[in-house]
């Protein structure tokens, strides 16, 4: 069993497709949805881990490539900016993942595992200085 995270970009005429369906019915695989934007009519964005057997994955991955469907590997819908990060060290306490946290207690340095980021959004909230953002 593996498990993938992706990001995907719908343009307007997909987005009332049903891919997270065919994702199920037709690959056997778990979705687990962390962030959604579709609108009938507008572009649309899905942050998402894959969960089933390796083949599985990739042809699913292969399916919605061959349909248009943009596909990213990992959390592209969210981004820290290390240049813009402070380490104040107040997203740590928001994190409830521990994505975000500090890499050198003498330091007191943050840093981001984007592979135990769930895109909850947290971060964005109580980020004084706009180190995370959303890019939908």
């Amino acid at each position: 069993m593996t498990t993938r995270k992706a990001y995907l970009h719908f343009l307007k005429d997909q987005a009332s497709k049903p891919f997270v369906y065919e994702l199920i019915k037709e690959f056997d695989l778990v979705v687990n949805i962390f962030r959604a934007k579709v609108n009938p009519g507008n572009d649309g964005y899905l942050s998402v881990e894959l969960k089933g057997e390796s083949d599985s994955i990739d042809r699913a991955v292969l399916y919605l490539k061959n349909s248009g469907v943009e596909v990213h590997s990992g959390n592209v819908g969210l981004l820290w900016d290390r240049q813009k990060c402070t380490d104040c060290t107040h997203c740590t306490v928001y994190c409830p993942t521990g994505a975000l946290y500090i890499k050198d207690q003498s330091t007191r340095e943050i840093d981001f595992d984007e592979s135990k980021c769930i895109e909850c959004l947290a971060c964005v909230r109580s980020c004084p200085f706009g180190a995370c953002t959303s890019i939908f």
